[in-house]
C-alpha cells in the first residue's frame, strides 16, 4: 500500500512539474523552428537545434536593447545594495526613537503598485531631461527594489550576534569599520540572496520601462512585448528572445547558489 502511495505521489509530482515547465519547453523548441514548423499540423516535436536564424535576426536588430537591460540591471542592483545594506545595518544596530516606525514606513512603500508612480516619474524625468535614458531606469529600478532589499537585509543582520558588534566597537572600530569589516563578511550569504532577488526583479521589469523609454534606453522585456502586435504575433522571435531573457537570471542564480542556500537557512536553527 505504501509503495502504491509513493508511486502515485511520484506521478503527481511529475505531472505538476510538467504542467509548469511545458510552456518553457515549447518556447525552447519554437526558438529553433521556422515559422512553418511552428504552425505545422501535426506538430514538429523535435526541432533542428542547429537552426539559429531566429537568434541571428533578433540580435542583429536588438542587441543594443539587450545591452541596455544588462547595464540597467547591474547598475540598479549595485545602487540598490549600496543604499540598502548601510540602511539595514543602521536600523538593526542603532537605537534611536522611531526606528521601528521608519522600518515599517520603508516596507509600506513597497506596497505601492508601480503603475501609481509611472505618470509622476514620467513628468519628473521629462522635466529633468532624463526621459529615455539608462540613468533614469537605474534610479527608478533601484528605488523600487530598495524597500525589499532593506527588509530582507535587516533579517540577516539581526542574525549576527550582538556580542560580535559590541566587541568590534570596544576594540575601537568606527561604525563604518564595524559594518564593512565585521558585518558584511558575516552576512555575505544573506547579501548574495538579496542581490540575486534584486537582480531578477530589475531584469524582468517591464511596466516602468514601457513608460520611461521610447527608443534609446528601451530594455529587452519591452522588445519582447513589441513582437505581439494587433495584426500578428512573431512567435519565432518571442521564443528566441524568451530564451535569452531567462538565461542571465538562471546563470546568476547558479553562480550564487551556494550563498543563496546558506543565506536562506541562516538563523533557521537556534543554538
Amino acid at each position: 500500500m505504501r509503495s502504491g502511495n509513493k508511486t502515485l505521489s511520484l506521478f503527481a509530482a511529475f505531472g505538476i512539474v510538467f504542467l509548469f515547465t511545458a510552456p518553457i519547453l515549447w518556447m525552447v523548441m519554437a526558438a529553433f523552428k521556422t515559422i512553418s514548423d511552428i504552425y505545422a499540423i501535426p506538430p514538429v516535436w523535435l526541432p533542428d537545434f542547429s537552426y539559429l536564424e531566429n537568434f541571428t535576426l533578433l540580435l542583429t536588430e536588438n542587441w543594443q536593447f539587450l545591452r541596455n537591460s544588462i547595464v540597467v540591471t547591474l547598475g540598479s542592483t549595485a545602487l540598490c545594495m549600496a543604499f540598502a545594506l548601510p540602511t539595514a545595518f543602521g536600523l538593526v544596530n542603532f537605537g534611536f526613537r522611531g526606528r521601528h516606525f521608519l522600518a515599517d514606513w520603508i516596507l509600506s512603500t513597497r506596497m505601492m503598485p508601480p503603475i501609481a508612480a509611472a505618470v509622476p516619474l514620467f513628468i519628473l524625468f521629462n522635466n529633468l531631461g532624463m526621459l529615455d535614458t539608462v540613468g533614469a531606469l537605474v534610479i527608478v529600478y533601484a528605488g523600487f527594489n530598495l524597500p525589499f532589499a532593506i527588509w530582507v537585509a535587516m533579517s540577516f543582520f539581526r542574525n549576527i550576534p550582538k556580542e560580535i558588534i559590541e566587541a568590534a566597537r570596544i576594540e575601537g572600530c568606527s561604525w563604518f569599520q564595524t559594518f564593512w569589516i565585521v558585518a558584511i563578511p558575516l552576512a555575505r550569504s544573506g547579501i548574495a540572496t538579496v542581490a540575486t532577488f534584486v537582480f531578477i526583479f530589475a531584469w524582468n521589469e517591464l511596466l516602468l520601462a514601457l513608460f520611461l523609454t521610447t527608443r534609446e534606453a528601451k530594455t529587452f522585456p519591452v522588445v519582447i512585448s513589441s513582437f505581439s502586435t494587433v495584426t500578428k504575433t512573431y512567435w519565432e522571435l518571442i521564443s528566441a528572445a524568451t530564451i535569452i531573457q531567462i538565461l542571465p537570471p538562471v546563470i546568476f542564480t547558479l553562480i550564487m547558489q551556494r550563498h543563496i542556500v546558506s543565506g536562506l537557512t541562516m538563523g533557521a536553527v537556534k543554538n
